[in-house]
């Protein structure tokens, strides 16, 4: 009985220090993005024609944008460009030493982000750059 509760308390321990890199492999959608804390800075009289603008440029995005994370650091972005039309942009991607977060960099920009979550289904990314936001991706399984 004992070994069993040791070995339930290491199995806990392994899965909870687990590699966030091996865990964020794959093809991601995304889902949702949460302005809230860039509205909080922007003044009250501009803060819904902001609201409104940036929910319209969602929608574009919605259900045709996709990160795809593999082993080797490489990134596809895949997302619509101004005319409507997705393509793919090549990056990179890493993740810190502690394992909290994430860079990508692609062509010359590069963002870092917090990883507030990252489980079998989603993942959940913020950042204070501006604007500042949160992502929220769902893991997409491949199509044959």
């Amino acid at each position: 009985m004992r070994f069993l509760f040791v070995a339930a308390l290491l199995s806990l321990f392994i899965t909870s220090c687990s590699d966030k890199s091996s865990s964020l492999v794959g093809r991601w959608e995304l889902d949702e993005i949460d302005y809230t804390e860039h509205y909080k800075r922007i003044p009250e009289e501009t803060r819904d024609l902001i609201r409104t603008a940036m929910d319209k440029a969602f929608k574009k995005l919605k259900g045709k944008t996709f990160f795809t994370f593999s082993e080797n650091e490489k990134l596809i972005l895949e997302a619509p460009n101004f005319l409507n039309e997705v393509k793919k942009t090549m990056g990179s991607w890493k993740i810190n030493d502690t394992q909290d977060s994430l860079r990508i960099i692609i062509a010359d920009e590069v963002e870092n982000y917090r990883i507030d979550q990252i489980n079998a289904d989603s993942l959940i990314l913020s950042t204070s750059e501006v604007p500042a936001r949160t992502l929220i991706l769902l893991r997409k399984k491949w199509k044959d």
